[in-house]
């Protein structure tokens, strides 16, 4: 690891190495496996509500997704973005201003575009259903959805790129703590996180910590390459972790031991993952890399994309049964992830710098798409 070594105080430094490529690989891989994830929770939100669960198989089972796999993806996503970005980031106002250059081009001007296009076209054309009304949007406030103030934006799933925008600006807390407190920094947000109140499932507090403890393994370059001997610890505590999520619905815990519990899932699910990141059948999967290159446009067009996938099968298909309900529930986002993806091939092709622009990425690094 390289230190300053006329600088004492620098405990926990930018490292100069380049990142292991299994690690590289593995990241990659997970970006399409966790995108797929919540594409598919989206798209099945219609089962339990408009459509009422068949039996306590169909409930378990997608309580396990909606609430366990889904809600360690987030988290996992925010420790990816700290090991990236913060691994080389220097403390000084130069690079400060850089990261949210970037970052307002790379976050905020996609959080903008695929906000601002729906709310447009909502007032011109008409509401969207599961989606959004013109009635909705005014009691709301346009401005507080389109940015997210005090809510969820009108594209809901946005508000992930929302708090990553959050969590960017207070990247020279992090770096500080990185340089005089390291470990103490990574227990006191640990700490924030776990004490604040059960309000929702996700907060600014753990999105910090999970940034700042992606950051923190970067910086101490710690081995996440053999991770073999993880396994025999965290899968099987993920396993019966995943049993009691799926319970959760049936054992009436009070809202402080339910959050304590989800955290410590969280915890050992980002672990769990990343270990299943090492299989060969998932690390070195041709077609999931490839659709890793499209999965940030994926997130960014999956809504209304499955909202209006969702409304017109349940105009033609009510699912009653077991087989029919778990069907139905991963049938609007699996369309929507592979037509997507598709589409994003394409676009990328005929349009490759407004498809870099509004995808969040440099021109040079758009996608390419071989004949």
């Amino acid at each position: 690891m390289s230190r300053q070594p006329h600088e004492a105080a620098w405990r926990l430094g930018p490292v100069s190495g380049r990142i292991d490529p299994d690690v590289s690989v593995r990241i990659d891989v997970l970006r399409i496996v966790l995108i797929g994830l919540i594409v598919l929770c989206h798209g099945g939100r219609f089962a339990g509500v408009t459509v009422p669960f068949a039996n306590p198989v169909v409930e378990f089972v997608l309580t396990l997704f909606n609430r366990g796999f889904d809600c360690v993806a987030v988290p996992l996503f925010f420790g990816i973005s700290g090991y990236l970005l913060l691994r080389k980031l220097e403390l000084s106002p130069v690079a400060y201003g850089r990261l949210l250059k970037k970052k307002f081009l790379a976050i905020g001007v996609p959080l903008l575009f695929f906000n601002g296009i729906w709310i447009a076209w909502i007032f011109v054309i008409g509401s969207i259903p599961l989606f959004g009304s013109r009635s909705f949007l005014l009691q709301a406030g346009i401005v507080n959805k389109l940015l997210g103030i005090g809510m969820p934006p009108l594209n809901y799933p946005l508000w992930f790129l929302r708090d990553l925008c959050i969590v960017f600006v207070l990247t020279p807390i992090f770096l500080a703590c990185y340089r005089r407190i390291p470990v103490t920094g990574l227990v006191a947000l640990l700490l924030l996180w776990i004490f604040e109140a059960p309000t929702s499932e996700y907060s600014v507090a753990g999105f910090s910590f999970a940034f700042y403890a992606g950051g923190f393994l970067a910086r101490r370059e710690t081995n996440l390459r053999d991770t073999a001997g993880w396994d025999r610890y965290v899968l099987p505590l993920f396993a019966i972790g995943s049993v009691v999520v799926g319970l959760t619905p049936w054992l009436a815990l009070d809202p402080y031991t339910l959050a304590a519990f989800k955290k410590a899932y969280q915890l050992v699910g980002v672990a769990a993952f990343w270990c299943v990141s090492r299989a060969g059948w998932i690390k070195g999967n041709a077609l999931m890399h490839h659709m890793a290159s499209y999965s940030f446009f994926i997130f960014l067009t999956h809504e209304p994309t499955v909202s209006l996938l969702q409304t017109y099968l349940l105009q033609f298909w009510q699912p009653t049964g077991t087989v029919g309900q778990l069907v139905a529930y991963c049938l609007p986002g699996g369309v929507a992830i592979f037509g997507l993806y598709v589409l994003g091939r394409i676009f990328s092709r005929i349009a490759p710098r407004v498809y870099a622009v509004l995808a969040g990425a440099p021109v040079s690094r758009a996608p390419k798409v071989s004949s």
